[in-house]
């Protein structure tokens, strides 16, 4: 198998042509399931992008409780929980009403748990990996689903959901900036609940959380890129799920990079293979194709700290992926972890990266072949000449 190919696809985009990556384990993965169901929703709900615009459209629930927030539990704990996360619904186009759509959009609208029967016709025992989304259960197909309870909706996203003539765009903002959770901002935006109304229609819950991490991302940009500047570097370094994430963050207009590094177990690659994305103060115009949803991920949770200490820098994320990271979990896992690291950052004293004691050797030789820091020594050579 070509190495290169493989660190592209992650056992994902099935770039090989085989149905099924050799690499990935999925044998342990096993639901139970019966030919009725009744069960609870998160609430959440799955919105495929295999055949879009005719899509699987579905709530997301379990016989038992799954918790909302998996950061910081480990891999069987997260596997045995989504596994047992059933996508209950039907293949549906998204520019299209129904019933059961309907029902959808009732349940990503509810802040909390909601109760669920459905009268089910097909069960396909497949579970879903993504590097973008968490894994998830078979599917169950429905007749219909009907809520056993009423939805509980908070007032901010009832004014919101009834606005007809509100953008997607401002709505999942508004809604941010009042304190509601991102993973509810995606659900609502993947249901077709936000914009305006003649444009309202389902989203794929892959390209959702994207979405909404970049248009987070954006905003955020908006505000922080006029704060003074980091008055020292900062870093800070996180490690979850055989992900190691070094963050550094030099003062000056706002900019982010971020690489990756994935060693192989025969997997996606043998040595070691750096690849990334960047942006400067003027921002990107094209999606971030070598790290993907990540990049996005990542770039939000440092924003968020940009935007809570009141400062702007450029920031570089550096990930090393281990061999044992053998089942992609979603990129809530980047963002989760670069979010923590954060909060337990460490001020930097030095006027260059050699300088940085604390930072081990290889993620300073990462640093030091970044675009960023290459622009601040050429900076550097320009501003002598003042």
């Amino acid at each position: 198998m070509d190495r290169d190919l493989c660190i592209r696809c992650r056992g994902i985009k099935h770039l090989c042509g085989l149905e099924r990556c050799p690499y990935v384990d999925y044998s342990y993965l096993r639901g139970e399931y019966s030919s009725g169901y009744s069960g609870i929703s998160p609430p959440d709900v799955f919105i495929g992008h295999h055949g879009y615009p005719r899509v699987l459209v579905s709530a997301l629930s379990s016989v038992s409780e799954i918790p909302s927030k998996l950061f910081p539990l480990d891999l069987d704990s997260i596997l045995r929980l989504r596994g047992s996360l059933y996508r209950v619904g039907e293949e549906l186009r998204v520019d299209r009403g129904s019933r059961l759509i309907e029902r959808i959009q009732e349940i990503s609208l509810s802040y909390f748990r909601v109760s669920i029967d459905a009268e089910l016709y097909r069960v396909e025992g497949e579970f879903s990996i993504d590097q973008i989304h968490t894994p998830l259960g078979p599917r169950l197909y429905a007749r219909r689903i009907d809520l056993t309870e009423n939805p509980r909706v908070p007032p901010t996203v009832e004014r919101v959901f009834g606005d007809s003539d509100l953008r997607a765009y401002d709505a999942i903002y508004y809604l941010y900036r009042n304190e509601l959770p991102d993973e509810y901002l995606r659900r609502l935006l993947s249901a077709g609940t936000l914009g305006l109304r003649v444009e309202r229609k389902l989203v794929p819950t892959r390209w959702a959380i994207t979405a909404v991490d970049d248009i987070l991302g954006k905003n955020l940009i908006e505000e922080v890129r006029w704060n003074d500047d980091l008055e020292s570097p900062i870093y800070a370094h996180g490690s979850y799920m055989w992900n190691d994430f070094y963050i550094l963050i030099m003062p000056g207009p706002w900019g982010f990079e971020m690489f990756e590094n994935w060693y192989g177990r025969g997997m996606f690659n043998e040595g070691m293979i750096l690849q990334g994305d960047y942006e400067t103060h003027f921002g990107r115009k094209s999606y971030a194709s070598n790290v993907t949803g990540a990049y996005y991920a990542a770039r939000l949770a440092v924003l968020e700290y940009l935007k809570r200490i009141g400062r702007r820098g450029s920031a570089i994320v550096y990930r090393v992926v281990g061999s044992e990271y053998r089942i992609p979990l979603g990129v809530w896992v980047i963002r989760e972890t670069v979010r923590e690291a954060l909060r337990n950052s460490q001020i930097l004293y030095g006027k260059n990266i050699k300088e940085f004691e604390i930072i081990p050797e290889e993620a300073r030789i990462a640093f030091e072949k970044s675009r960023t820091i290459r622009m601040f020594k050429e900076q550097k050579r320009l501003d002598s000449y003042g």
